[in-house]
């Protein structure tokens, strides 16, 4: 009974995947699998790593896509772009068993959006970001010059610009140049990150027959559109220069509150307000031991102007602001925000972002939610 069953499974999908090259269904996303090979130098200070990182870092990565084929507008908005999931493992250094650094293995999501097609080629950015694993990390006795990554856990992010080049209907060469980065968003210190600056070779094999051409229907008329946005997260930040363990993990909140622009399908400009606050402000206030500093001199108000690229559901989220008050300067003059948000309906989204500290380096992660509401 089960050889029959076993049969009986092979022979469907043996039909499934000969009746999809035969006469494959515009309106199934096309599934493909992808190789790509990377190389290239480090973008990271650090004090005792210096020599380590003098050699080009190498990595591997494959993933499962799908390209897009028009059934959803929104898909038509974007230029039919690739999505899917990938693994990717990274040779950091040269001599692995030489070095107080780890290799990474990462599992991700990732987001090829093309920008423009001319004849076989075609100008891509390709966006991943996952999980990743990372073997050897800071620690104060065993592994100490270990200065950018203290914790196994870390984000990884990955930002390529892509050209692709079609050999065969099926079969797809790829080169591009792009940065990666590992990171905890200062969860665990010492945290000053991973960065590669690389170039990609890639190479991608679709698995069903090609469809010809692309769904296009006549898109909506857009109306632009104006919202409030209201956005609350929190987060955790450890700092390293405690005595006692159980106390360097500090709570970290972000309020904000944002006039939204819509002006196209895809895109909307932001200007807002933020109301931060940061426990760990208080090993940072002149004058005063941490026991004196009020939960006021922890807190400190800024403006952003902002950026949010939308997709489907998803919301790509760029914000650039600066300080107007603040009772510390250890955090810097300016900040960054960088993440995105997720639509649980049309007006609730979860929201996950990272803030920077003066600039581009990690304060700390946001874990919240946002509320819309339209006014014109």
């Amino acid at each position: 009974m089960k050889r029959g069953l076993y049969i009986s499974l092979f022979l469907w999908a043996f039909t499934l995947v000969y009746s999809q090259d035969q006469a494959p269904r515009k309106a199934i996303p096309q599934p493909y699998l992808q190789f790509n090979y990377h190389t290239g130098t480090f973008w990271t200070r650090s004090d005792y790593l210096k020599e380590v990182f003098d050699d080009p870092y190498r990595a591997v990565e494959l993933r499962l896509g799908f390209q897009s084929t028009g059934k959803k507008i929104w898909q038509q908005y974007h230029n039919y772009p690739r999505y899917g999931l990938g693994l990717h493992y990274s040779d950091l250094v040269k001599d692995p068993a030489d070095t107080v650094v780890g290799n990474p293995f990462s599992l991700f999501f990732f987001y090829s959006g093309p920008w423009a097609r001319f004849g076989r080629f075609t100008l891509s950015t390709d966006v991943s970001v996952g999980l990743s694993y990372m073997s050897r990390i800071h620690d104060p006795m065993s592994n100490p010059f270990n200065d950018v990554i203290a914790s196994h856990l870390n984000l990884y992010f990955d930002l390529n610009f892509n050209l692709g080049f079609r050999l065969t209907p099926r079969l797809h060469l790829y080169g591009g140049y792009g940065l990666a980065h590992y990171s905890n968003g200062r969860i665990h210190q010492p945290q000053k990150g991973v960065n590669n600056w690389g170039w990609t070779a890639g190479m991608s094999y679709q698995l069903t027959q090609p469809m010809k051409e692309f769904i296009y229907s006549e898109p909506p008329e857009f109306e632009t559109s104006e919202w409030i946005q209201f956005m609350y997260a929190v987060g955790l930040v450890h700092e390293v220069d405690r005595e006692d363990a159980e106390k360097s993990y500090y709570f970290t909140s972000s309020f904000t509150i944002d006039y939204a622009y819509q002006f196209s399908p895809k895109m909307a400009l932001t200007l807002g307000m933020d109301v931060l606050y940061d426990g760990s402000l208080g090993l940072s206030v002149k004058g005063y031991s941490e026991n004196e500093v009020s939960s006021w001199q922890k807190t400190y108000l800024g403006s952003h102007l902002g950026w949010q690229y939308i997709i489907h559901r998803f919301r790509l989220i760029a914000n650039f602001g600066t300080y107007f008050w603040q009772h510390s300067n250890d955090r810097g003059f300016w900040f960054v925000r960088g993440g995105g948000r997720m639509d649980l309906t049309d007006q609730l989204a979860v929201h996950i972002c990272i803030k920077s500290k003066n600039g581009v380096r990690s304060d700390w992660i946001e874990w919240g939610a946002a509320y819309s509401l339209k006014v014109r």
